[in-house]
């Protein structure tokens, strides 16, 4: 049984043998080449004072770089510090300008008093005076055509919005539908539910005539309060 073993194993003791050969010369070689690349390559020595690679062949030479002196260096930065100063205070200081003593800003003229009359191609419409009336606010105004021509108003297409651009809805009682030439005054009242003003300070208004809108009445900063 041993006689029937030994050719396996000499089979493997030779390949491991040469396994382990051509390991070691494979190895040999690429030292060999790898030192053969490097030769005459050396590392830079970087210079922490003056932030500059040496050589380490120079270094080797006895070729070293000075080393500056703290106390130089300190004597040098209080120098350039003081220089620096004086510079500073030689300059002139221009103060910034100023707008404490210049007169505010004119802010947009705002008439809030009464009466505020709109007028357009004879046609005139005056608001006279503003109350409250339960939980609406009441614009007491009038109407009068001293054209040649009659005109005519839909009241539904009667825009009233608040300071802030919003539309508000309103009823009218006693203002006419229709004004015939060279009418009398006609006083009436526009009333606008109060829960709509959303605080607003100022009201404007538009009437425009029925059909075709010839004529415009446009009143503006029409007070709140």
């Amino acid at each position: 049984m041993l006689r029937a073993l030994q050719p396996g194993i000499l089979t493997s003791l030779v390949l491991i043998s040469t396994t382990a050969a051509i390991t070691l010369v494979t190895a040999f070689i690429g030292y060999h080449l790898g030192r053969e690349s490097l030769r005459g390559v050396s590392q830079p020595v970087v210079n922490p004072i003056l932030g500059s690679a040496v050589n380490a062949n120079d270094q080797s030479q006895g070729e070293r770089s000075p080393i500056l002196d703290e106390a130089q260096i300190i004597a040098q930065t209080k120098a350039r510090i003081a220089e620096m100063t004086e510079g500073a205070s030689d300059r002139e200081i221009v103060p910034a300008p100023t707008t404490a003593n210049d007169p505010p800003a004119a802010e947009p003229a705002t008439s809030r008093t009464l009466p505020i009359v709109a007028e357009d191609k004879g046609v005139r419409l005056e608001i006279s005076r503003v109350d409250t009336i339960g939980q609406d606010l009441a614009l007491q105004v009038s109407l009068k055509n001293d054209s040649s021509q009659g005109v005519q108003f839909i009241y539904t297409f009667l825009e009233i919005k608040n300071d802030k651009g919003t539309l508000l809805s309103a009823l009218t009682e006693g203002l006419p539908t229709e004004l015939p030439p060279g009418s009398d005054l006609v006083k009436g009242t526009i009333l606008i539910p109060k829960s709509l003003l959303d605080n607003a300070k100022t009201l404007t208004l538009r009437l425009a005539s029925y059909p075709n809108q010839d004529v415009q009445l446009q009143a503006a900063n029409i007070p709140v309060e």
